[in-house]
């Protein structure tokens, strides 16, 4: 399937396909892949008596979650259940585990790696009832210190792919109405978005890696992309945006928000973004570029 995939985004990006459309497409396969993975798990579970009841939903993070995961990159999930009467949910969440193991293990043989940080729905943390994920976002909403603005950036773009979506939405209203009511977050979540610097230096010149692997080269993602998807997602839940939560899109939803100069540096921020994230595709491909990026 991704094999096929990644053919496929191979000959829309030489078509110059616009990437509004190539992220719809590949996000729709992505998401169909996941869809299957889970009904393979849960007939098999269902064959051996172990399939965990009451509802549930499986969430996309970070650019998945976006819609915006086009190369071949780490699994970044999580699963979202409603707590059963006469149940605790330690108990419940460890058939879910078990769920979230065998599905994230299909993924991995479908080409998704795993996530380095164990940001997967086979990892007990990342498994949890509707009470236990509001919990966690309170704590990183409340006291956002480095680490919990590393999960604020992170679980902020979560979306339904899998279950019942309108778990996921309740739990959506209920972050965006909890962020408004710790009026001193969004200050820390700006000082979060801008801890990445702008592409150039004092005197226009751009910023390139000053060491490692890709020294004396320029970093489109870190530079360029994340600034512009760090602060897409800040405006977007400050103006109460919760959807779409694809980078462009929030940038067009917000010049239509936002006034003034405002609305006309989202529209250009909604198309450089694409730009970048063309430019990226490219060089992941390895289909060579018209420049140096």
């Amino acid at each position: 399937w991704r094999d096929r995939a990644e053919e496929l985004l191979r000959q829309y990006i030489k078509e110059e396909v616009r990437m509004r459309l190539v992220c719809v497409v590949m996000s729709k396969i992505n998401d169909a892949l996941i869809e299957s993975a889970l009904h393979f798990v849960t007939r098999e579970l269902e064959s051996e008596g172990r399939m965990p009841a009451g509802r549930f939903c499986w969430l996309a993070l970070g650019s998945e979650g976006r819609e915006e995961q086009l190369l071949r990159t780490d699994q970044d999930n999580a699963l979202l259940f409603e707590s059963q009467p006469g149940r605790t949910d330690d108990e419940v969440r460890a058939e879910f585990v078990e769920l979230g193991q065998r599905v994230v293990d299909i993924l991995v043989h479908a080409g998704f790696a795993r996530c380095p940080g164990g940001m997967m729905a086979s990892n007990p943390e990342w498994v949890a009832s509707e009470t236990e994920w509001r919990h966690k976002f309170e704590r990183w909403i409340g006291k956002p210190e480095p680490k919990e603005l590393m999960y604020a950036n992170i679980f902020f773009d979560f979306r339904p792919v899998v279950g019942h979506a309108k778990l996921a939405r309740e739990l959506k209203a209920f972050v965006v109405d909890r962020v408004h009511r710790e009026p001193g977050f969004f200050s820390f979540f700006a000082q979060s978005a801008l801890a990445n610097p702008p592409p150039l230096s004092f005197f226009k010149n751009m910023l390139l890696e000053k060491s490692g692997d890709h020294k004396d080269q320029f970093d489109i993602k870190a530079r360029a992309m994340m600034p512009l998807c760090d602060a897409a997602r800040v405006l977007a839940y400050h103006e109460r945006i919760d959807d779409p939560i694809n980078t462009p899109e929030r940038f067009r939803v917000l010049s239509k928000v936002l006034t003034g100069s405002l609305a006309q540096t989202s529209r250009e921020a909604a198309s450089a973004y694409e730009m970048f994230v063309r430019f990226r595709v490219r060089e992941g491909l390895q289909l060579g570029t018209s420049g140096r990026y």
